[in-house]
């Protein structure tokens, strides 16, 4: 009888002590307030060349230069000379963005023209559109136009954001990545 409870006891202890599985991450993005697009995986899929505040396609802010060219399907075109520290680098599949390269990280993309993002606003949106559709965004001043802003759209991550810079009364630059590289008013190299 008690070689039977000291058995029962150690079994009882025995899955006491096994670590429990750990939860399940939910990896879904959550868009942002006052973000009208979603940041699902499966969102990403259909439109593959939307820039987030995460990444644009397969490829993410905060992966190595050799993920980001995995990801991308193809070796990027470094400037000459390239600066290991901080250059901006394109990958042929993404002819229209410009990729800031931080110590081997890929922290940041400037797009131009014809690019979409997630929120939805394009190049040449007014501030007032904006506003107006976001009514949430974030409105900083702009560093070297006095009439002109910044128009932040941060992460679900809380590390990332989307930034469109208005000058002239228009949107004329947008830009996502990671703190704080999306928020260097220039570029490097």
């Amino acid at each position: 009888m008690r070689t039977t409870m000291i058995v029962g006891l150690l079994a009882l202890l025995g899955a006491c002590t096994k670590d429990p599985a750990p939860p399940q991450a939910n990896t879904e993005a959550r868009p942002a307030a006052g973000v009208s697009a979603p940041h699902t995986p499966a969102a990403a899929a259909a439109a593959p060349n939307v820039l987030r505040a995460d990444g644009i396609g397969a490829i993410r802010f905060g992966m190595t230069l050799e993920q980001a060219q995995q990801a991308a399907g193809g070796k990027a075109t470094l400037p000459e000379p390239f600066d290991p520290a901080c250059s901006m680098v394109r990958f042929p599949a993404l002819p229209k963005l410009r990729f800031m390269v931080e110590n081997d990280v890929v922290t940041r993309a400037d797009a131009e023209p014809g690019v979409e993002n997630a929120v939805g606003l394009p190049f040449g949106a007014t501030l007032a559109q904006i506003r107006s559709s976001h009514p949430a965004a974030q409105v900083t001043p702009h560093k070297y136009d006095e009439n002109g802003h910044y128009i932040t759209f941060p992460g679900a991550d809380g590390r990332s954001a989307i930034i469109l810079e208005e000058t002239g009364g228009k949107v004329t630059r947008m830009r996502a990545g990671l703190q704080p590289a999306v928020a260097y008013v220039e570029t490097c190299g």
